[in-house]
């Protein structure tokens, strides 16, 4: 293995036909390279350099050498510089893993002006509620709340703390009362949640009695693990339970109403999260700045 490093002082000499010109474009003490460059040609056995107390030279195997090389190096240099471009121009694939209620009603609103002006980033966002591990999976974002977020991760805040609502349609109720309490859920039609296609896991509801956190078990009629369920909630088929912000619209046009909303519990705020500080491109940077929540 040749040292690099020797090949590309070689190259500065040549270019500059001196030794201090070459050692002050390099940084190091023209004595050093001097050093260097009798190593290398004592590695190849060939003389490349043609020295005098004022000037120096290419031999003609130096040219040669010269000749081969140079353009090399031109072009791995280009290359590097173009990872530097990389870093600086609005463009690649940011890869976010997000809730649904997430990807829906924060993601992609804020995220959509960014897309027009910036054609050249590609997103991509999948839907995911059962928390993903995003550097297994190879994500460059993930999205959770925040109590749900590792503290080895960079967390920036996305939105004002979560509320949850139990919502129904006002037909639902034609022929029957409206909950007065967390346990007359069990005389309902039920509207449940899956975690994921995958596992199938119910999500449990949790409710706020007195400062405390309640659990409450749906036994559902209709689960799913989409947007389904609040279709399925404007249709009369029973009760769920939501974030309020995926169901605000509904509410307040009269297709939805809030139950039991002395025991609504709120949740910390949606973060958005990644492993490390360093080496963004400038879409990464975009993206996080256009998530970022503003008081």
């Amino acid at each position: 293995m040749h040292n690099f490093n020797e090949l590309s002082y070689f190259i500065t000499i040549a270019k500059t036909s001196s030794f201090v010109k070459a050692a002050k474009l390099l940084g190091i003490s023209s004595s050093a390279l001097s050093h260097s460059m009798r190593s290398l040609e004592t590695r190849l056995n060939l003389r490349l350099l043609n020295r005098s107390t004022r000037n120096v030279s290419l031999t003609e195997v130096g040219q040669q050498l010269y000749n081969q090389i140079s353009p090399l190096f031109n072009s791995i240099n280009n290359e590097v510089d173009a990872l530097n471009d990389f870093l600086n121009t609005p463009s690649g694939t940011i890869r976010i893993n997000a809730p649904m209620i997430a990807a829906e009603k924060i993601l992609y609103p804020k995220l959509r002006e960014l897309l027009k002006l910036y054609p050249q980033i590609n997103l991509e966002i999948q839907v995911d509620n059962s928390w993903a591990d995003i550097v297994k999976q190879g994500f460059d974002i993930g999205c959770r709340l925040g109590e749900d977020v590792s503290q080895e991760m960079i967390a920036v805040q996305i939105s004002a703390p979560l509320k949850m609502a139990l919502v129904a349609s006002p037909n639902y109720f034609i022929d029957k009362p409206q909950p007065q309490h967390i346990e007359d859920l069990l005389n309902h039609t039920l509207i449940g949640m899956r975690i994921s296609a995958q596992h199938g896991t119910e999500m449990v509801w949790e409710f706020n009695v007195e400062g405390r956190k309640i659990e409450f078990m749906p036994e559902p009629q209709f689960s799913t693990s989409n947007d389904l369920r609040k279709q399925a909630a404007i249709d009369g088929i029973g009760i769920g339970w939501f974030g309020q912000l995926s169901v605000e619209d509904e509410l307040a046009n009269g297709q939805l109403v809030e139950l039991l909303a002395d025991f609504a519990i709120t949740y910390e705020p949606f973060y958005i999260y990644y492993p490390s500080r360093r080496g963004h491109s400038n879409a990464f940077k975009l993206v996080i700045d256009a998530l970022r929540y503003h008081r």
